[in-house]
């Protein structure tokens, strides 16, 4: 059986692990998390009201309007599954929820 204190070690260093991983992640990004955000609450209400092109149209115009490095952040989010508007927002989203 653990002891109290072998839990406890456990604990932080699980909270460590799941730290590190957070700021890997950030560094990761081209773009800061709460521009990530404003893309996710762009695409979401844009998807809603016109539909997936199956193209990443809105997610270049945000990105355009917002002077953010389209191509960079296309590559980015293309590792992440989001080849078009709504993959950005299915799974890109999924990725990285914890973070936002």
């Amino acid at each position: 059986m653990s002891s109290k204190e072998e839990k406890q070690n456990r604990k932080k260093l699980l909270h460590s692990l799941r730290m590190n991983e957070k700021e890997s992640k950030i560094a990761q990004m081209p773009i800061s998390t709460s521009q990530l955000k404003e893309l996710f609450d762009y695409l979401d209400e844009n998807l809603e009201e016109n539909g997936c092109q199956h193209s990443l149209v809105l997610t270049e115009a945000y990105l355009k309007e917002n002077s953010l490095p389209v191509n960079s952040v296309i590559s980015w989010l293309n590792q992440y599954g989001g080849y078009c508007d709504c993959e950005v927002l299915a799974n890109v989203e999924d990725h990285f929820e914890d973070l936002l």
